[in-house]
């Protein structure tokens, strides 16, 4: 009996109560999962939807990145297409919004703006921002079929991406490849200069070089310069030119302070050199270096006394080639500190001026030097190159290179003068320690010893320029400058593969198809840089050689037809190194053995007397001895006088019958401070006239009447003559 109750016990089933209290239960639970289902549903879906618009955001500027060329056109995906806009897509069955934002950006002096420099013809790279977004009221999709109850909910994303100018390798590839082109970089158009400014070289196989003209920008606070220049080489077919590279230049001059290491982290870089493809920029190493001695002069002056200095010892110097080391691997020896110096053993000498305006050597830490280099855009950033060498110098008179038969003279000249200068280098010279290539480089071939000889117009007496009245009276001269620089044994070893028939690639210079692509030539215009003398002074012809001014604002050159019939002699003079470019004062005492020169010739046809002059000549050099103030700025003019300024100084030749004769000295100041022009040798005319602080300060000088040669140095001081 006891078993039969315990069995119908635990057999007896639930009650009704239990029954609905476990319904209720269930659906409680069944609630929250049907909820937590939607819920992540919903949010798959929203993540889902991230997820596209992310994707269509990266596909936009994947797709802005991959263009093809730089300016618009036709069928073609262009750098200047890349510009603001709105649109939407469609995709899993959703609408989706995007916003496109652009900002232009110019690089210059070494920092970004959104404000075009001027004669910028894009921009260095776009900022672009890409915002996507989605409404809620569009429901979702799940396997195909539409909740269009479900809130899917609003949202966006923005994502931001920079985009160079030149595309990146991949998308260059992409956009590039189906052409059969090998070269990452997309072709962009270029519009050759004008002659007879810019002149374009021919390289061969379509492709030419050409460079802007130098445009000089006067600090005029200190009275320092700083010029700049481009060099583009480009390829021609018909009518239509493709940019193919861009190399940037800025020659500076700077007041700077030596300073001599006392510890290994002091010093500064190594020059960027050419290697034929690119610009190396040189290893920082422990050697003597400079600080600029004011900020009232070019900001890229802290560079330039800092680096410009040789010296020291780094891992990538080679013994065999000590040229890529140096800043001027072709200074004579006696341009160098040596070991009495101590610290600055090895470095090249840098020089102050005294009180009296002679160069002293700077020898002591703390010493104030003046400094000029040549600057290279190096991936975005100003460095110091090796010094610039000019090989050539030619003049031409007005009317020559506006023809395309003189522009193709003259290029054949440079590029046969440029290749024999290019063979004299031997690549193993500079393995040979008695015969290096820099201690012994080659001789630039003159127009004139070219075989056949090349005679421009007004190079001889023969072919002079004729100015006459009624014909021509005045007329703007030209001069060209040839640069070559120096060649490192690497690149050296590139083009003699490329002159003994070798292809680009076989010779490690993809792309180039002969040696001149990749010798380190420029030919530039000189025009407003260099000094322009008439002989005999003045007359028949007087030639314009105006102190610099901000973009050639000065002039230089010009040539006008005075009185007198006969011939004149023009000499064009220019320093042949950094100097050239800056019209900076002598930096080192070897600055008249660093010029070119070049005559032209001109017959002037004019009966009207000019006045008689004397035998009676005074001459002399003008200097600084006040920081910051440029001598080359002086100007000068004869009263009962003819008077030039010359590179360094000035000549004057005394009338006949001239009543006290004189020369008045002007164009030098400096702000805040009192300054006179003094000699020793020339007496001032009382009342000196000087203006302090304004640009009028002038002082003149009695001429002799009775000496035949005289040398008489004017030195520019502050205060006081004494």
């Amino acid at each position: 009996m006891m078993k039969t109750n315990a069995w119908k016990r635990n057999n007896r089933g639930f009650t009704l109560l239990e029954v609905l209290i476990g319904m209720v239960i269930f659906a409680l639970g069944m609630m929250a999962l049907a909820q937590l289902q939607g819920s992540l549903a919903r949010n798959s879906a929203d993540a889902n939807s991230r997820t596209v618009a992310t994707n269509i955001a990266e596909e936009l500027i994947e797709e802005a990145r991959s263009f093809s060329q730089i300016t618009s056109a036709p069928g073609k995906h262009a750098y200047n297409d890349i510009t603001p806009g709105t649109h939407s897509v469609t995709r899993t069955g959703n609408t989706f919004d995007v916003v496109t934002q652009v900002a232009d950006y110019y690089y210059e002096d070494g920092t970004f703006t959104t404000t075009p420099p001027l004669g910028a013809a894009r921009s260095d790279m776009k900022l672009l921002e890409v915002t996507v977004s989605w409404q809620g009221s569009q429901g979702f999709y799940v396997d195909g079929n539409s909740d269009t109850n479900a809130d899917l909910g609003s949202g966006s994303i923005t994502l931001r991406d920079v985009i160079s100018s030149i595309t990146s390798p991949s998308s260059g590839k992409v956009a590039l490849g189906a052409a059969g082109d090998n070269s990452y970089a997309p072709p962009v158009d270029y519009n050759p200069g004008e002659n007879p400014d810019i002149v374009s070289i021919e390289l061969g196989q379509n492709k030419f070089k050409e460079s802007t003209t130098p445009l000089p920008d006067v600090i005029r606070t200190d009275e320092l310069v700083e010029t700049r220049f481009d060099v583009v080489t480009y390829s021609q077919n018909g009518d239509n030119a493709t940019f193919l590279r861009r190399e940037e230049f800025r020659a500076i001059s700077c007041e700077c302070t030596l300073r001599i290491p006392s510890s290994d982290n002091q010093g500064g870089l190594r020059p960027t050199v050419w290697t034929g493809s690119e610009y190396s920029e040189g290893e920082f190493v422990s050697k003597p270096y400079g600080e600029e001695a004011s900020n009232q002069q070019s900001e890229f002056c802290g560079v330039c006394c800092r680096d410009h200095h040789d010296g020291g010892t780094g891992q990538n110097d080679d013994s065999d080639d000590p040229g890529r080391s140096r800043y001027n691997p072709f200074r004579p020896y006696i341009g160098y500190y040596d070991n009495s110096y101590g610290a600055l053993a090895g470095d090249h000498k840098h020089f102050k001026r005294s009180n009296t305006g002679n160069l002293v050597l700077a020898s002591s830490d703390g010493a104030a030097y003046v400094e000029a280099c040549r600057m290279v855009r190096k991936d975005g950033f100003w460095r110091i190159a090796q010094d610039l060498r000019q090989e050539g110098l030619n003049a031409f008179p007005a009317s020559y290179l506006d023809e395309e038969s003189e522009i193709g003279e003259y290029s054949d000249y440079v590029t046969e003068a440029v290749k024999a200068y290019e063979l004299a280098t031997d690549p193993t010279n500079n393995s040979n320690p008695t015969n290096p290539y820099e201690s012994s480089p080659p001789v630039f071939t003159l127009p004139q010893n070219m075989s056949p000889a090349v005679l421009f117009p007004a190079s001889t007496y023969d072919n002079a320029t004729e100015m006459a009245s009624g014909g021509v009276t005045e007329q703007q001269l030209r001069a060209r400058g040839i640069y070559i620089d120096y060649m490192n044994d690497e690149l050296r070893e590139k083009i003699n593969c490329l002159d003994l028939g070798g292809s680009g690639d076989g010779c490690n210079a993809p792309e180039v198809t002969s040696a001149l692509e990749i010798i380190p030539f420029y030919e530039v215009q000189l025009t407003w840089l260099a000094r322009w003398n008439e002989t005999p002074n003045n007359f028949p012809i007087d030639v314009s050689n105006e102190a610099i001014a901000d973009d050639n604002l000065h002039s230089r050159g010009v040539a006008t037809l005075m009185n007198g019939f006969g011939y004149s002699t023009v000499n064009s003079a220019v320093h042949s190194q950094n100097l050239g470019l800056t019209g900076t004062d002598p930096i080192d005492p070897w600055y008249g053995f660093q010029t070119r020169n070049y005559d032209l010739f001109a017959l002037a046809v004019d009966y009207n007397n000019p006045p008689q002059l004397t035998t009676i000549i005074v001459a002399g050099t003008i200097s600084s001895a006040v920081g910051g103030v440029k001598a080359a700025d002086v100007e000068i003019v004869g009263v009962g006088a003819q008077c030039d300024r010359t590179l360094t100084g000035f000549e004057c030749v005394v009338e006949k019958n001239a009543t006290a004769p004189r020369i008045e000295v002007f164009n030098y100041f400096k702000v805040g401070k009192t300054l006179l022009a003094c000699s020793s040798y020339l007496a001032g005319i009382p009342p000196i006239e000087h203006f302090a602080n304004n640009g009028n300060n002038k002082t003149k000088f009695a001429l002799p009447t009775t000496a035949s040669t005289s040398v008489a140095d004017i030195v520019i001081k502050e205060n006081s003559c004494n």
